[in-house]
């Protein structure tokens, strides 16, 4: 499991990851992204996953995510929620994902369960402020969107 950038990313890419977690702003100030669009975000993963990373989420702020697990690509929705502090919210992400992950879970609870720590951690102040029964509540409301094959 990483959410790296840079030097660290390659470096990490380069020894093989199970699970990347990045930004779309990380991709694009990279070059590794032409942009924040679907497509352009794919393409990215796709790129990430042929560098060394098995299985890629981008998270986008108040937009979907993406998430490419094994040979699918799905958008990861959410309910809307009112954002109070967005800090902290891709470490949240990246601790949700870890933690079902180390237990032994799939990777699709585990994204869903990351996009929910996520999604909580920006609806007050203070970082990693999701307590767990919170963020179990919202796993169940978040959905993973498989997008077409392109």
């Amino acid at each position: 499991m990483a959410d790296l950038t840079g030097d660290h990313l390659s470096a990490v890419l380069e020894g093989g990851v199970a699970f990347l977690k990045i930004s779309h702003e990380e991709l694009i100030n990279s070059g590794r992204a032409a942009g924040d669009d679907d497509d352009a975000l794919l393409h990215a993963a796709r790129q990430l996953r042929a560098d060394g990373a098995a299985s890629v989420l981008i998270s986008r702020a108040e937009r979907p995510s993406i998430a490419l697990l094994d040979d699918e690509a799905h958008l990861v929705r959410l309910p809307p929620l009112q954002t109070v502090d967005h800090r902290g919210a891709g470490d949240s992400m990246t601790a949700g994902v870890a933690t079902v992950l180390a237990r032994g879970g799939d990777l699709r609870e585990a994204v869903r369960t990351g996009a929910a720590a996520g999604a909580l951690n920006v609806t007050r102040h203070g970082l990693g402020t999701g307590h767990r029964d919170a963020i179990a509540q919202l796993v169940t409301r978040v959905k993973l969107t498989k997008l077409p094959a392109r």
